[in-house]
């Protein structure tokens, strides 16, 4: 229906028209009869098209934004929208000691304000950055204060302890839709513990295991919003949400009650890519920087598929036709990926580049 409506182009409908008119009548362009039919033509090519796309915005596969939104919704599917990270920020005075400062307070790194929320420690707070959104995740350093302190030394953005999250995007809404028909989440079933797990601000994937500790028991490992390992105060975080640890199996968290869930955080596989290259016309220096952005791609494209509870394999091939494509690298002699000339498989890890050790040889 759709590649029949999109075909109904404004000359394929004047031609239909005037095949309907007698041959011995003049149907050339600027003839009367052409004149007449052509606004009719253009008219009902134009509501063609508004047919072809009332036709894409009424089902899932098809719509976008909020044709999308609205058709799940239906179905009790909701976009996950954007959330503020929430930072550590270090304190300290003129004379480098931990300095208390107030609630509310606010500073700014770069175009970004923080909002200090809660104490951790003498010097050490919780930052909500006001901007919702993964640009919360990025920076880090020293910030300025938006009110005078005079005591204040330094305050420094420190590491993500909630990340941040940008507005689901439609690929994954209709995925997510797709997990929702596909497999009913009720009372405690794997698609459940996936629904909730995945609707906390900062969690962009899990992988469960079942009974790992004996009956009743269920471990969930999550890889955060920017697909990294998640920090410890994040893990607790989602922990305290699923089943309060001081509660474990009681319900008091969005588990049912009886199952005792344990939340870790993936684990990563650092890893040290080393390549012999033969280059043409340029030099280890002057690719090196490139080489390291498409490894860095690379590795980022595994870590953002870990959720699908596949093996991640980094594959030596994979690496080597991608520096192939940089302008300069003519072959590549061997590259082994921490110290082995073999693939790397990894189950409830991700990878990370480590490092990338670079040698020119000639032909």
């Amino acid at each position: 229906m759709l590649d029949y409506l999109e075909a109904q182009s404004f000359d394929s409908i004047l031609t239909a028209l005037l095949e309907r008119v007698p041959d011995d009548v003049d149907k050339r362009e600027g003839s009367v009869i052409y004149d007449a039919l052509a606004p009719s033509a253009l008219k009902l090519a134009e509501t063609y098209w508004d047919m072809a796309m009332l036709y894409r915005r009424t089902f899932a596969a098809t719509a976008d934004g909020d044709d999308l939104e609205k058709r799940v919704n239906e179905h009790g599917v909701e976009r996950k929208k954007a959330g503020k990270a929430i930072r550590r920020a270090l304190f300290t005075d003129g004379d480098g000691q931990p300095l208390d400062v107030s609630i509310s307070s606010q500073y700014r790194l770069d175009e970004i304000v923080y909002t200090i929320i809660e104490r951790i420690e003498a010097g050490e707070f919780k930052a909500e950055a006001q901007t919702a959104g993964s640009v919360g995740n990025k920076d880090y350093g020293e910030m300025l204060p938006l009110e005078a302190n005079n005591q204040l030394g330094k305050a420094i953005l420190a590491d993500v302890l909630v990340p941040g999250e940008d507005d689901e995007t439609d690929e994954s809404l209709y995925q997510k839709f797709l997990d929702h028909i596909r497999e009913k989440a009720f009372g405690g079933n794997r698609a459940d513990y996936k629904k909730k797990l995945r609707a906390i601000q900062g969690v962009g994937g899990v992988r469960l295991r079942r009974a790992p500790f004996g009956g009743g028991t269920v471990k969930a490992i999550i890889i955060d919003s920017d697909f990294n390992v998640p920090t410890p105060e994040f893990v607790s975080y989602v922990q305290e949400i699923i089943d309060p640890i001081e509660f474990k199996g009681e319900g008091y968290g969005t588990a049912p009650i009886g199952h005792e869930v344990t939340v870790e955080g993936v684990g990563k596989n650092d890893i040290v890519v080393e390549s012999e290259l033969i280059l043409n016309g340029v030099t280890i220096g002057q690719i090196e920087a490139q080489i390291n952005e498409t490894l860095e791609e690379y590795f980022a494209e595994l870590r953002a598929i870990w959720y699908k509870d596949l093996d991640i394999n980094v594959r030596i091939t994979h690496i080597e036709a991608r520096l192939l494509e940089i302008e300069g690298v003519e072959d590549i002699t061997s590259t082994t990926l921490n110290g082995l000339d073999k693939n790397i498989n990894m189950i409830e890890d991700i990878p990370v580049l480590s490092q990338v050790i670079l040698r020119e040889v000639s032909t």
